[in-house]
């Protein structure tokens, strides 16, 4: 199973990032906004999970390849995105795998902006 921190270091509003191979996760502290029993909007505490293929950081991978699931700030939460986090790796161990080296590819980046044409 992954190791990730102690809900204490993301209570105290702390990322936390690392790899399995080339299976690549960032765990970010956060609130979302929900509607409660009573149809008030309230703030919700969520540790949310973003993986990608590597090698590369979060915002240099291509926005297709990466995916986000959010879940509660709580230790059940927590165990949850450990546990999840096993599920993604073993259900394609070997695509995490063989992602390709760092040296042997290019980092994503955004296509440059259109110019904008007058008329």
């Amino acid at each position: 199973m992954p190791q990730i921190p102690l809900l204490h270091y993301f209570k105290c509003k702390n990322i936390y990032s690392a790899n399995i191979e080339g299976l690549f996760y960032r765990l970010t502290p956060g609130k979302r906004k929900v509607t409660g029993p009573d149809g008030a909007e309230q703030e919700e505490s969520i540790l949310t999970l973003d993986y990608w293929p590597g090698p590369w950081t979060l915002e240099r991978t291509d926005p297709a390849l990466r995916r986000r699931e959010e879940f509660s700030l709580d230790e059940e939460g927590r165990t949850q995105a450990a546990a999840r986090l096993e599920e993604i790796y073993t259900a394609e161990a070997d695509r995490w795998r063989s992602c390709p080296s760092i040296l042997d590819c290019e980092p994503w980046s955004p296509a440059p902006a259109a110019e904008e044409t007058e008329g």
